[in-house]
């Protein structure tokens, strides 16, 4: 079982690269100098390539957040995006509250446009254009580990069917943003992590039935204020499945959605999970395994 994760590159000549919590440290330094007014115009960038916006659309909206916090008003927030609305992978009902959600913040958007590099103070767009830029901030592309002697795409990364069984190699399976699944997200990998260990089990000789991967999108959105849950079926023939609310919409409802990852990390880290809402409570959909809430996995 391959689960060993991406690489990361920087995507954008001259911005900031935000990563992780490594960086956290370099966002509260850049934070420190907006409140102090150091510089007038912030953007915040997602290149060709990344998938996973939500991170950028986060940060733009807590850095907006701590701004007025502050009493900071002269500093212009910016999001530019090559996605045509905002956080398009959840579909239409969570473009429309991102788009009130930047709204309220004052955060101005350039949806459509392809940023492509910070040169002297200006963020250069294509197809044309660009916008008055201080401070770039950006994520990262993702390119595969590049695995000898396991089958891979030009990028490195591992392709694998719906129950994680590697293309072209008898008993290897993969799990998670090695494999070449376009979406790089904690909650997809979780998916394919339970269809790949189910597989592994029956070709063990387990008495299960292999449930192959079918990727819900999950995604916690902070804001500043009251969170968002977005949640959307990936692939099709579903129907319209976008949805934003401010309730939770899995169970435990935190930012990693998993029926078994998800209790164990709400132990592991010592968190107390209340008891779910029970079915059929308003607009709770609870997706996570039930009987996790009777386990002493799910902490005190």
């Amino acid at each position: 079982m391959i689960a060993c994760g991406a690489r990361t590159r920087e995507a954008l000549p001259g911005a900031f690269t935000f990563r992780g919590s490594e960086d956290s440290d370099a966002v509260r330094a850049l934070l420190a100098d907006a409140r102090a007014g150091r510089f007038r115009d912030l953007v915040f960038a997602l290149p060709g390539g990344a998938t996973w916006a939500l991170p950028l659309y986060e940060l733009a909206l807590l850095t907006a957040a701590d701004l007025a916090a502050h009493g900071a008003t002269g500093v212009n927030v910016t999001l530019a995006t090559h996605e045509e609305a905002p956080l398009a992978l959840f579909g239409p009902a969570a473009s429309e509250a991102m788009r009130e959600l930047l709204e309220a913040r004052g955060i101005a958007l350039r949806s459509g446009v392809y940023p492509a590099a910070v040169e002297a103070g200006r963020l250069r767009l294509v197809p044309e254009g660009s916008l008055p830029a201080d401070r770039v901030l950006t994520l990262p592309r993702l390119k595969g580990p590049f695995i000898a002697g396991v089958p891979h795409t030009d990028e490195g990364f591992i392709q694998s069917d719906a129950f994680g069984r590697v293309e072209g190699a008898p008993d290897v399976f993969a799990a998670g943003d090695v494999t070449a699944f376009p979406v790089k997200q904690g909650g997809i990998a979780a998916q394919q992590a339970d269809a790949a260990a189910e597989a592994i089990a029956a070709h063990a000789g387990a008495a299960v039935s292999p449930r192959p991967f079918r990727p819900v999108l999950r995604g916690l959105l902070l804001t500043g204020g009251v969170p968002r849950y977005l949640r959307a079926e990936m692939g099709g023939g579903h129907g319209e499945t976008s949805t934003a609310a401010t309730e939770p919409l899995w169970w435990p409802p935190g930012k990693i959605a998993g029926r078994h990852l998800a209790p164990f990390l709400a132990a592991w880290t010592g968190l107390a999970v209340p008891p779910a809402p029970p079915l059929g409570s308003g607009a709770v959909e609870v997706e996570i395994d039930l009987a996790a809430r009777e386990s002493p996995q799910q902490g005190p």
